[in-house]
């Protein structure tokens, strides 16, 4: 009897061990700018325009916006610009080798729409991608993706 106590109270502390390794084990390359808004952060206050940009097109090839790919200096940010119909909904997603964040938007703002950051300082490269909806039918609906630009 007093064996089989002891083997059930290892396996407690085992699996109360590993949750404990599992919870503390946050992703090793998350920064505190990343997933955070570039104009409220003050992080916008020295952006630059990479030259980077992309039309977001639908299936026959029609433009329905723009996104473009801005870096900050003063915080090693960068994040994606989409500019629609102040009717457009869709999604602005910044990408890393490492890692990529999405931002969903709504209508409205004059269709100006700015997505979260990523920390990507000098020498790392990002691209942003962005996705636009304007009511129903696949010709409604487009995307597009910058190139990449490495600071």
């Amino acid at each position: 009897m007093s064996d089989m106590k002891i083997q059930v109270a290892a396996v407690a502390v085992s699996a109360a061990a590993i949750s404990t390794i599992l919870l503390s084990a946050g992703p090793a390359s998350a920064h505190a700018y990343d997933g955070k808004d570039p104009y409220k952060s003050g992080c916008a206050a020295s952006k630059v325009y990479t030259g980077k940009k992309a039309s977001l097109k639908n299936e026959i090839g029609d433009s329905l916006g723009t996104v473009k790919l801005y870096y900050s200096r003063r915080c090693g940010t960068n994040w994606g610009e989409a500019k629609v119909s102040k009717h457009g909904t869709g999604q602005i997603t910044v990408f890393t080798s490492k890692k990529n964040i999405s931002f969903t938007y709504r209508a409205g703002n004059g269709g100006r729409h700015w997505g979260d950051m990523v920390y990507a300082p000098s020498g790392v490269c990002a691209k942003a991608s962005a996705t636009v909806s304007n009511g129903i039918g696949r010709t409604n609906k487009g995307s597009g993706t910058t190139a990449k630009a490495c600071g």
